[in-house]
């Protein structure tokens, strides 16, 4: 599953990030990279999502959350 197919409210864990090399720095250096839990927090119009990263909130286009690869941990509800 992606972070774009996530539902709200529910936490993962980061398989991949499939990404360019810069984009793929900049997201391991706030927090987004293989290993890490994240909050998906809010659904956004057309893909997008906000996710919490250690205390901090990020909003992730629709392009950025389709190349990250995330298991579930919790399940929305």
């Amino acid at each position: 599953m992606t972070l774009a197919e996530s539902p709200a409210h529910c936490d993962v864990r980061v398989v991949q990030v499939r990404a360019s090399d810069g984009l793929r720095l900049r997201l391991g250096e706030l927090g987004v990279q293989d290993g890490a839990t994240l909050r998906v927090w809010k659904r956004l119009a057309f893909g997008a999502r906000v996710v919490v990263v250690g205390g901090s909130r990020l909003a992730l286009d629709a392009g950025t959350a389709a190349g990250v690869e995330v298991d579930p941990l919790t399940v929305a509800g």
